[in-house]
């Protein structure tokens, strides 16, 4: 189950919101309601087959990993092999409206450590098809330097489906490495020279919602 203030207080929302339904509508969810860990949430949508993008992303997300994250194609955020076991997951989330419990061992540009706990809901379009995830990523833990070192490598270390009726947990796997030997997605983004390397880049803390989703 879930270690977190954050996500145990929004996967409590997402089952509120529910009510015996697969998932809540997006246009159910109300910023005012979970404030609190706004800057440690994030929606995404499906836009077409096997890719699903920011539609907002929490402060402390970017922060964390220095750039912004809306617009950004979730995928992109892992390389090579990593890329299809999160698109499988992502997959199974809106395909099977399962919410899924992942934690993630994460080191900075600095080769400093921290864990996360990443939380994966499926979310509506206002036409009722799941087409959206509503998610946190929280550190387990909250070193000084999180938000001024940013993260350049991530792996799953383990991932467990939740019960949508109870929030029971089952083990989905042990540890699932998700590393990478280059990347360039911090090109172009300021002057600063870019981390060698990045994995999987998410979320932790402050208040403020890159942008709404208006539709």
């Amino acid at each position: 189950m879930t270690k977190t203030r954050a996500a145990r207080d929004l996967l409590a929302y997402w089952y509120r919101l529910s009510a015996g339904r697969q998932a809540p509508r997006r246009d159910e969810i109300e910023p005012r309601d979970i404030k609190r860990h706004l800057p440690e949430m994030f929606i995404l949508e499906l836009e077409r087959p096997g890719v699903f993008t920011f539609r907002l992303a929490g402060t402390a997300i970017c922060e964390s990993y220095g750039f912004e994250l809306r617009g950004e194609d979730f995928s992109t955020l892992w390389q090579h092999d990593g890329r299809t076991g999160v698109m499988d997951l992502l997959a199974r989330v809106v395909g099977n409206a399962e919410p899924v419990l992942l934690e993630v061992a994460s080191e900075s540009f600095r080769e400093r450590m921290v864990r996360f706990e990443l939380l994966l809901l499926p979310l509506a379009a206002p036409n009722g098809r799941l087409t959206r995830v509503l998610g946190c990523f929280a550190p387990l833990e909250e070193p000084f330097w999180l938000g001024t070192d940013p993260i350049v490598r991530q792996w799953t270390e383990t991932i467990e489906v939740l019960d949508a009726e109870d929030g029971d947990s089952v083990p989905l796997t042990d540890r699932v490495e998700l590393d990478v030997e280059s990347d360039d997605l911090f090109a172009d983004r300021s002057d600063t020279p870019a981390p060698p390397a990045i994995a999987f880049r998410e979320v932790r803390p402050y208040l403020r919602l890159v942008k709404t989703d208006t539709r």
